[in-house]
């Protein structure tokens, strides 16, 4: 009974998580403008693979409140590829160890609302259970799309793997990669 109350419960908090960081759109499709430049003065990961995924334009509908990307050629030849990208962990899964989260380029600040814009999250599928780490993690998996409109995800790894933190060359700043 008490697994059936929290499976319920990680799905609507998963659902809300999910809009929440979506739901009030400003042109570009993402973020609103304040909320976007408190959220830029935050740690962020600044890897390339997610200065990749930035290339992919993201289009709002707004009569619909769904989603649509154009995936770069460089991206589209990423598909059934290892990849590795760095981000903060946001798990979906109400458990102490979980194999199904989501990864973003922007240091999360609400726990239901994923930051930043569509191309700045992955949704990962890890090979092994893993626990919540609040840095900057590091995985690599294999790259494969999928067409969320509502939620806006667009970018998953399969089999992810390697989870590490990242390294620090001073404790009071940003990983380098």
């Amino acid at each position: 009974m008490l697994t059936k109350t929290l499976t319920k419960s990680a799905l609507a908090l998963t659902v809300v998580f999910l809009l929440c960081g979506f739901s009030k759109q400003e042109t570009p499709a993402g973020q609103p403008s304040a909320e976007r430049k408190a959220q830029d003065a935050l740690p962020q990961a600044n890897d390339d693979m997610w200065k990749t995924f930035a290339k992919c334009k993201v289009h709002l509908d707004p009569k619909k409140y769904t989603y649509s990307i154009d995936y770069t050629p460089e991206v589209k030849a990423m598909e059934g590829k290892p990849f590795t990208i760095s981000g903060f962990m946001l798990p979906l899964e109400p458990k102490e160890k979980f194999t199904h989260y989501l990864l973003s380029k922007r240091t999360p600040t609400c726990p239901f609302c994923p930051p930043g814009e569509p191309n700045e999250i992955v949704e990962v599928f890890s090979k092994k259970p893993v626990t919540w780490d609040e840095g900057i993690v590091v995985v690599t998996g294999t790259m494969h799309f999928t067409s969320n409109p509502e939620m806006g995800l667009f970018f998953q790894m399969k089999d992810g793997d390697s989870m590490s933190t990242a390294p620090f060359k001073d404790k009071n700043k940003l990983p380098v990669f």
